[in-house]
């Protein structure tokens, strides 16, 4: 049930904002033409402060000579009108509350030094073909501090919480400095610490080609980034340290640094930090290493082959800030070199370290009915885990000539995970530890050759070798309807050891014809060799015991894949039609204690796109394809193997092939920096053989084995609205998303059952872009899951916040954000939670030195209570959170 006291609070609170704003506004408009009448086209028109002469708000004129400009200031002001070769006018008026201006201007012709026609003409944003430039001054606010807070500011870019950057949608592909990129989708390592003020502009480059020998050829959709510096940090040394420490909560800091250095030449970013205050720079080493960076990139082969981990105890809070609940002491440096060892060889260097102590705090119950079984279950969970990850990479790219490229990359990571908990399960006290590690080899190499204008040959190979050995223990016996014979047991003892070996080869043609038609060809060869071992064991006084053979693994699956993918693109105007078409002769073998198994299917994958550009700013596409995939070793295994202390999973024991049909439609209207821009999708999917679940639940344990039934269908729609209201300077963004999934599995020996999964969600956000002294960003979602067994289970949520952003002046902003989380399904006095956080910034006159005032969770919400649905249970758990810090920092760059 919606709290209706507090959508009004919100909804009050944005129509108050917004109709101070709009009551304060004053519209000027008018004409620029040249001597003889003739209108002047994109004209710059600034509105600047008659003391300060500092710009508070600008326009451009149109192809009419137009021009509409809104303001808030009531004083007098100067309004200069300028364009490219002719003089600046300057106009005094006085501009009064609420009121209509009219002002015409007549500019003369005249000529200027290069450097002031420059300056004079720069625009906000500027589009050359494929490339958006936004000048970074026209979009800072003055609260930024690392180039992260900027690009959520631009328009058409979207900014996750986690530091993920799409634009239209797309995830950018890299953020590069000067044209040369570090991280690849590593990126956020880079975004959220290299200094804003560094920054001069910010390049969207459109149909981007990570391959340069693939520009003009390949049919790309890609997107990526390049930040262009400032001069004055161009080819010198810069970079910041910012030491923080708590002044009302005992023993919190956040401690960062950098240094960096773009030159010509050689490229240098180096960084460090340590916090126990919550931010996790763990996952963006996480998103670092396990990056699937290009997996549709021409010639590009092995980006999906993973270990698999069987095991894992997690600390996940559903829908909240991690910030919240991460209790951590992180540690990381992070040391990325590019070296230009001569005009035709590039070497880069990457290092890092990483080393994070977690702890996890939640309590709470599951609930089960079905059939004649019906039980809840409590669960005090604490979870402690220490983490060090060792990573470097190495690439090298050499320009044999300006027609032929050769690239190596090699990566290496070794890491541990140590993770414990002290669970308390219906009363009974439970200890668990968790031994994870991981070590990596991946080396890729690979030759290009545009051997005529209009035809590329890309030839890869790759090797991989990784090792994943976990080895868990738990002090509670929880099986003893499984295992009778038993008694005593005080420790259950698991070990895994999992690794594989990678090899493929790739050949890779592209041809684009004379008419834009586009053939595409490749043949390869791909060999996977996975080498899985389990085996359980009890722990009774001082006798170990072995369970029986149908709790352990040992599984070599072998499988070899010939290949080859054709496929056409025909251009028809404003129409494209491709078609793909796949063959691949398999030969799969598993080999397991008691069997062997063999099978060599010819699998055939089929795909028809169409895409119909109506105008600039509508384009329509849609395409249909059907699917065959090969088992891995996660689905194939025989026998039972224990994933967490009540927890047991088996897969299919065969071979399986499994069959699926997509079809996909979507929409987009308006084009990147327009003031209007909509994308439309609707999908569905139709799995006509799909890995479901036979499970027996019961109160102390779930054992599961995965099973291969038919028919698995899943529907799904979204809208998504982007408004420019210039006369206001807010943009609105609309969300709307609806899925439906219909499959079958089977709980407790029953027959197969349905189960339908319905989610609807929706939302807006509002981001204002004043030139005064203040600006918000508000917005909500509501997200409602049901699921439909022979029961309905439905669980709403709400997130709500309200961000505001008061810069006083250049030495002294505030910043507030407030957020607001609603369950319907939890009691009406614990249903809904707010949060508040603070950050001051002061920059006093000393040069490159400022201070920042950060408090969070001011509130002292000590904790937060969530509720889930799934088609066998309703859960519903409370997790401890980061009690309410304030640290005072200091920031000195250099």
């Amino acid at each position: 049930m919606i709290n209706q006291k507090t959508l009004t609070y919100y909804s009050c609170l944005i129509l108050f904002l917004l109709g101070n704003f709009l009551y304060a506004q004053s519209t000027i408009k008018g004409i620029v033409t040249d001597s003889i009448a003739n209108p002047i086209g994109s004209a710059n028109v600034f509105l600047k402060d008659n003391s300060t002469n500092a710009i508070t708000s600008f326009a451009y004129t149109n192809q009419k000579g137009e021009y509409v400009l809104q303001t808030n200031e009531i004083d007098e002001v100067i309004l200069s009108f300028s364009a490219l070769g002719y003089a600046t006018k300057d106009i005094k008026i006085i501009v009064k509350e609420n009121e209509e201006i009219e002002h015409n201007a007549v500019l003369k012709a005249t000529s200027y030094e290069l450097d002031e026609v420059i300056i004079a003409s720069e625009k906000a944003i500027t589009e050359k073909k494929d490339t958006i430039v936004f000048n970074v001054s026209s979009f800072k606010q003055g609260e930024e501090t690392v180039i992260q807070d900027l690009l959520k500011k631009l328009p058409g870019v979207d900014v996750s919480e986690t530091g993920t950057i799409k634009v239209d949608g797309r995830e950018v592909e890299k953020v590069m400095v000067e044209g040369d990129d570090f991280f690849k989708k590593g990126y956020k390592l880079l975004t959220k610490n290299l200094n804003v003020e560094a920054v001069d502009k910010v390049e969207v480059l459109r149909r981007y080609s990570n391959n340069k020998l693939l520009k003009g050829i390949e049919e790309s959709e890609k997107v990526a980034l390049n930040l262009k510096l400032d001069e004055d940090f161009k080819r010198q040394w810069f970079g910041s340290v910012s030491p923080g420490y708590g002044v009302v909560s005992e023993n919190r800091y956040d401690i960062e640094s950098n240094v960096s250095s773009f030159g010509k030449k050689n490229k240098y970013f180096l960084l460090g930090s340590i916090n126990n205050i919550g931010e996790d720079v763990t996952d963006d080493v996480r998103g670092l290493i396990n990056a699937q960076n290009y997996s549709d990139e021409p010639g590009m082969i092995g980006e999906s082959q993973r270990a698999y981990s069987f095991i894992k105890l997690n600390a996940e809070v559903p829908g909240l800030k991690k910030t919240r609940t991460n209790f951590n002491n992180a540690e990381l440096v992070s040391l990325n070199s590019i070296f230009k060892l001569s005009s035709k060889v590039n070497f880069k260097v990457l290092g890092l370290f990483n080393s994070d102590n977690t702890k996890f705090f939640s309590q709470g119950f599951t609930s089960f009915t079905g059939n004649t079984t019906s039980f809840t279950n409590t669960e005090n969970y604490t979870l402690g885990k220490t983490t060090n990850v060792g990573f470097g990479k190495v690439e090298l790219n050499y320009d044999i000539s300006e027609t032929q490229l050769f690239e190596y990359e090699g990566k290496f990571n070794t890491s541990s995970v140590n993770t414990s908990t002290e669970l308390i399960f219906n009363e009974l006290e439970n200890n668990e530890r968790l031994e994870d590690e991981n070590q990596l080899h991946d080396h890729m190499i690979k030759y290009s050759n545009r051997f005529k204008s209009n035809k590329v040959l890309l030839v890869t190979g790759r090797y991989i070798n990784e090792e994943k050995p976990q080895e868990y223990t738990t002090n509670q016996f929880l099986f003893t309807e499984l295992f009778p014979l038993t008694q005593n047991i005080n420790t259950v003892r698991q070990l895994n050891k999992n690794k594989f070996n990678y090899v493929g080869f790739k050949g890779h043609m592209l041809d684009r014809r004379k008419n834009k038609d586009l053939l595409d060809f490749s043949v390869g060869y791909e060999f996977r060799k996975d080498r899985l071992r389990s085996d359980l064991f009890f722990k009774e006084n001082s006798t170990v015991l072995n369970a029986p053979d149908e709790y352990m693994n040992l599984s070599r699956y072998t499988t070899h894949d010939l290949y080859i993918i054709s496929g056409y693109r025909k251009k028809l105007r404003e129409v494209d039609i491709a078609i793909n078409i796949e063959g691949h002769q398999l030969f799969n073998q598993l080999k397991e204690t008691d069997k062997r198994q063999k099978e060599s299917p010819f699998l055939v994958n089929t795909k028809l796109n169409f895409s119909w550009e109506i105008d600039k700013a509508n384009r329509l596409f849609a395409y249909v394809e059907n699917v065959n995939s090969n088992a891995n070793v996660s689905d194939i295994y025989s026998n039972y193997l224990l994933t967490g202390y009540r927890s047991f999973l088996r897969g299919t024991g065969t071979f399986n092939q499994l069959n699926a049909t997509r079809v996909f439609t979507g929409y987009n209207l308006g084009n990147f920096g327009d003031r209007f821009t909509a994308n439309i999708s609707l999908s569905y999917l139709k799995d006509n053989d799909f890995l479901s679940t036979n499970s027996i639940i019961t109160q102390n344990f779930v054992q599961t084995t995965k099973l291969i039934i038919p028919d698995r269908e899943f529907y799904s729609a979204s809208v998504n609205l982007d408004r420019y209201l210039r006369f206001i300077r807010n943009n609105i963004k609309l969300k709307l998303s609806y899925s439906l999934a219909e499959f079958k599995n089977i709980v407790n020996s029953t027959n197969l059952r349905l189960v339908e999964s319905e989610e609807c969600k929706y939302g807006f956000e509002i981001r204002s872009g004043f030139r005064g002294i203040f600006n918000y960003h508000v917005g909500t979602t509501w997200n409602t899951t049901q699921i439909r067994t022979s029961i309905k289970n439905t669980a709403t949520q709400n997130i709500s916040f309200i961000d505001l952003s008061f810069v006083l002046s250049s030495k002294f902003n505030i910043q507030l954000q407030s957020e607001r989380y609603f369950f319907n399904n939890l009691d009406d006095d614990n249903d809904t939670y707010y949060f508040m956080d603070f950050e001051v910034n002061y920059k006093p006159k000393s040069k490159g030195v400022s201070f920042s005032l950060i408090g969070n969770n001011l509130l002292n919400r000590d904790n937060y209570r969530d509720y889930n649905v799934t088609d066998t249970f309703i859960s519903s758990a409370s997790y401890r959170l980061l009690p309410k810090y304030v640290l005072l920092k200091a920031n000195y760059k250099f």
